[in-house]
């Protein structure tokens, strides 16, 4: 039992020491610095929380090529949904957006789609394309009127107008072409092409062209004549016997009259086989001369009535009359 005093004793001594010594730090209050004796402060770094950390921002350079990036892929694919992947640039992602807007519009023909586009101009020049595009395409010269660019309206009017005085189906078509040389062409054409149908020349003296005129004069008149001579080959369909067959039988004349049987056959032979070079078969340079001059006129008013009858171009190619040719091709 003493043994045990003898050691608690100093032991509750050493605790008291140092819970006096603890306490009394608390209150003593740190030293001021000594003059010219610099301080050293020790900062503690503070730890960041734990996380993914941000990207760095992209240098304008690395945007602008990013952006063009985007807006060639978009453009080149002609995707609109494309141009969303422009991120940076607000003014190119409108351009883009116009450029493949534009592109579909002009197709569309919708005029109401051009107020999609961000660019006034090119709402403009939108506008102005699909007036055009759809007053072709209708043969409309109101729509022309539409268009504010005055060179354009002027090319628009001036399309239609051409485009009229080839095919117009009657007078009053010409009525609304405001160039009086179109308007003049427009009438002349008409004139030639109905008198051509008709059969009736009258119509040819409304042409203001007097070249043209007579020959609309002449066609008709072949015009007639081939009528009349199919007239009279079906009226002698149960008799008649062919051209070549004809030529055959003019080798049993003397040689005056064979000569006077063949030069009668060849014209018509020419003819009937659309063929000139049975021309160069008559007797003298006259004859040949005119053979090929008449029979000539005959093929080209043939295909020309064939052509306007039965509503087919291709036949046009087989006039002789490159001019002939062309107006045919043109109705």
């Amino acid at each position: 039992m003493n043994r045990i005093r003898f050691w608690l004793i100093p032991g509750l001594i050493v605790l008291l020491l140092l819970g006096a010594l603890f306490y009394f730090r608390g209150k003593i209050p740190e030293p001021a610095p000594r003059e010219g004796v610099k301080t050293i402060s020790v900062e503690v770094e503070k730890t960041k929380p734990k996380g993914f950390a941000k990207p760095p921002e992209p240098s304008p350079q690395e945007k602008a090529v990013a952006d063009t990036k985007a807006a060639v892929a978009a453009l080149d694919s002609g995707d609109l949904s494309g141009c969303a992947k422009i991120t940076w640039d607000e003014e190119l992602k409108k351009g883009c957006e116009d450029n493949i807007n534009y592109q579909n519009i002009l197709k569309s023909g919708d005029e109401t789609q051009c107020k999609k586009l961000h660019d006034e101009e090119l709402r403009t020049r939108c506008l102005n394309k699909v007036y055009i595009s759809n007053a072709v395409d209708q043969r409309n010269l109101e729509l022309c009127k539409k268009v504010t660019d005055e060179d354009l309206r002027k090319s628009c009017m001036d399309q239609i107008s051409m485009m009229l005085a080839h095919s117009a189906v009657s007078a009053d078509d010409c009525a609304s072409i405001t160039s009086e040389t179109l308007r003049k062409q427009c009438e002349d054409n008409y004139y030639l092409k109905s008198s051509a149908r008709q059969l009736d020349a009258t119509g040819c003296d409304s042409i203001s062209n007097e070249e043209l005129a007579a020959q609309c004069r002449k066609t008709v008149a072949q015009n007639i004549e081939v009528r009349e001579q199919s007239k009279r080959a079906a009226a002698n369909a149960t008799v008649a016997i062919s051209s070549k067959e004809i030529l055959t039988k003019c080798d049993n004349l003397n040689s005056i009259k064979a000569a006077m049987c063949k030069d009668a056959v060849y014209p018509q032979l020419a003819y009937d086989e659309k063929d000139l070079s049975y021309c160069n078969q008559l007797s003298t340079e006259a004859k040949i001369t005119e053979c090929n001059q008449v029979t000539r006129e005959k093929i080209n008013s043939y295909y020309l009535r064939e052509a306007l009858a039965a509503h087919d171009k291709t036949l046009c190619n087989n006039i002789l009359d490159e001019e002939l040719k062309t107006i045919c091709q043109s109705s």
